[in-house]
């Protein structure tokens, strides 16, 4: 739960919103009521939703078909606008956690809680199916933890996003053969209850499920829906139809921390509402109502089942850039031995200066003096797929993100980095969120590092996070003292990029916002992107992003569009997918690379060369521009690097013919 955005409406319809829950597959999710004892849970779709023809039949249908079913386990639809230009359902919310936030806070829930709440929602999805309804859509942020029971957040209201887009919501706790039937119910609640036990996402969790529950959960998880336990069944098995044993006293205890907490929010203290400020102070707000909430539910379980949260762990504040050059000083020591001879690279990137070139890989951070072909460091070891490095502008610091395994959790933690190549330091950098305790256990959901940014002057540095609907993700930092300032920019965004040196911008995969570094104000937005890709023309207020089949860059002050560049070639081809967006604005050059499926498991690649001003593809008619899956400029323009399509190599290449010159890997 956060505080409204300056963005969020006040009141919708006659619901009075108090506070933001989050976010689901369609929809922003807000806490309001009409009277405070009556909470409802408002889900104002989102625009990119509210403009589609067949996603609003589809909600309508969802909606009306829902109205008037009555169950003890399933959140009612309570009130709707349907017509209006951005649609809304209220859905009865009884106070307290999702059963994810309550895991997230606390760990898996104790044995004798798990039998309770199979029942609960055994007994919903029972209900649903009696009345010729499947949920579709199951899964820990669908299911609502009252301090009495459990239930199902709304009646399956997700699907309508699938009916349209064609898959489920939750796909990592949706049956294998897909789509919204009582047995693919059955899946998402015997996936829901292995992630209660366990902390896994989906089935995997199956091991940590007690014995007198994993018979049960395992018929439930079978590969043929004819094999499957039906709804009733469930309910038979655990003893029910009955009202469901109540929460052991540490469960409830936690529950009542969290539904305090939102009550809290609902009590009137005058007749208006607190003001909404922009900025640092709001962030600050966000960040500390969430450490408050699900924190104190997490200091109920220390009190009752563990021993007391250590002290947390003063951050170091480091300078992270130093002046010298990066084949000057000490540097990161190089490999004792060569790479494995399968090594596949990804993201290749040159320093400002031109001396060094660095490329993430299998077989972690990789960085060469590429004039002499020599491997001069390898700061990580671990591949570093999934987020492009960025050097700063000035000294030789580079950025990295390594999966990092911690004690108690199934998946490995993406954790951000900057490595000082002329001073031979590496940096730790976690974002907007608490990092694991003095014994290495998160008391929080973790979440990985999805982009790094430096700002034009090398000044700041900006970290964002994945998975971040309704939170603020991304925080700022100064490289000159290592100190990070409040988190900013909230919901779910990508291709974090400085524009200038105070501001950066942001892909919501919808929306380019541009943020100002300092008081965390959105100030500006432009409209349109069809994908997370994002690249700054730096020196200009400008930005680059795909538009359905053109990249399209804009004034982001204004709005309008200065220049597009279409793949017209590309328009039969299925669901192509752009790759990499690169602008050099320094030889006013636009590098595109898309991904085009050519059958099962296959693909072939294609990268255009745009020059800004005349709008030619300069790599028109050169055959070897479809052999690289990436390619990047030198500084000034004498070769560029790039990774092959097929062998996943590093190679330089000729800037005029697009032929390979050297292999470097």
């Amino acid at each position: 739960m956060f505080p409204l955005h300056p963005h969020d409406p006040p009141s919708v319809g006659p619901h009075r919103l108090y506070a933001r829950l989050g976010e689901d597959a369609y929809a922003r999710v807000y806490l309001g009521a009409v009277r405070a004892e009556d909470p409802v849970a408002v889900k104002v779709v989102r625009p990119e939703y509210a403009t589609d023809p067949a996603f609003r039949s589809s909600f309508t249908h969802q909606v009306t078909s829902a109205a008037g079913l009555a169950s003890a386990h399933v959140c009612a639809v309570r009130d709707a606008d349907l017509r209006g230009a951005v649609p809304w359902v209220a859905v009865s919310r009884p106070l307290g956690p999702s059963l994810a936030e309550l895991v997230a806070a606390n760990g898996p829930l104790p044995a004798d809680a798990l039998h309770p709440l199979a029942l609960a929602l055994a007994q919903g999805l029972d209900d649903l199916h009696t009345s010729h309804r499947a949920h579709g859509s199951l899964w820990p942020d669908g299911v609502l933890l009252s301090p009495l029971t459990a239930l199902l957040a709304d009646p399956g209201l997700e699907w309508a996003t699938s009916d349209t887009e064609r898959r489920a919501p939750h796909p990592a706790f949706a049956a294998p053969e897909g789509g919204a039937t009582p047995a693919t119910d059955v899946f998402s609640w015997a996936s829901t209850l292995c992630f209660a036990a366990s902390g896994v996402e989906g089935p995997d969790g199956l091991a940590r499920v007690p014995l007198h529950l994993r018979g049960l959960i395992d018929a439930c998880l079978k590969h043929d829906p004819r094999l499957r336990p039906s709804a009733d069944d469930l309910v038979r098995m655990l003893g029910g139809p009955a009202e469901p044993a109540a929460w052991p006293p540490p469960v409830r205890a936690a529950i009542d921390t969290v539904a305090d907490a939102q009550r809290a929010m609902l009590t009137p203290t005058g007749d208006a509402p607190a003001p909404r400020r922009r900025g640092r102070a709001l962030a600050l707000g966000a960040g500390a109502l969430a450490l408050v909430v699900l924190a104190g539910a997490g200091a109920v379980y220390a009190r009752f089942g563990g021993e007391a949260a250590p002290e947390p762990r003063a951050p170091e504040a480091p300078a992270l850039v130093t002046g010298a050059g990066c084949l000057d000083g000490p540097r990161l020591p190089a490999p004792e031995e060569p790479l494995p001879d399968d090594t596949t690279f990804w993201g290749p990137v040159f320093s400002p200066d031109g001396a060094v070139l660095a490329a993430t890989s299998t077989a972690g951070l990789t960085v060469w003096d590429w004039d002499a072909g020599e491997l001069v460091a390898q700061p990580t070891t671990r591949s570093t797929y999934g987020v492009e490095p960025r050097f700063s502008p000035s000294g030789c610091t580079v950025t990295s993100a390594q999966p990092v395994e911690y004690e108690g959790r199934e998946h490995p933690v993406r954790i951000g980095y900057t490595h000082d190549l002329s001073a031979g330091t590496t940096t730790e950098h976690l974002g907007a969120q608490e990092g694991p305790d003095g014994n290495g256990r998160w008391l929080l959901k973790p979440r990985d590092v999805e982009a790094m940014d430096f700002s034009p002057d090398g000044g700041l540095l900006a970290v964002t996070l994945s998975g971040t609907s309704g939170e603020d993700g991304t925080v700022v930092i100064d490289t000159a003292t290592g100190a990070a300032g409040e988190p900013m920019a909230p919901g779910t965004q990508y291709g974090t990029v400085f524009v200038d040196d105070r501001h950066f911008a942001t892909n919501s995969g919808g929306e380019i916002h541009v943020w100002d570094a300092e008081t965390g104000e959105e100030v500006h937005v432009v409209v349109g992107a069809s994908n997370t890709r994002l690249a700054a023309v730096r020196g200009e207020t400008q930005v680059a992003y795909l538009d359905d089949d053109s990249i399209v860059v804009s004034d982001y002050t204004t709005g309008a569009e200065v220049t597009s560049f279409t793949r017209e070639e590309f328009e039969t081809d299925d669901d192509p997918f752009l790759t990499r967006l690169l602008v050099d604005g320094g030889r006013d050059r636009v590098y595109a690379t898309w991904q085009v499926g050519t059958g099962p498991g296959a693909w072939r690649f294609h990268t255009y060369v745009w020059d800004l001003t005349s709008g030619a593809d300069l790599a028109e008619g050169r055959e070897a521009i479809g052999a690289y899956s990436a390619l990047v400029p030198h500084p000034d323009g004498g070769v560029l690097a790039a990774v092959t399509a097929v062998e996943g190599a590093l190679v330089l290449v000729d800037p005029d013919t697009f032929e390979v010159v050297e292999e470097l890997s």
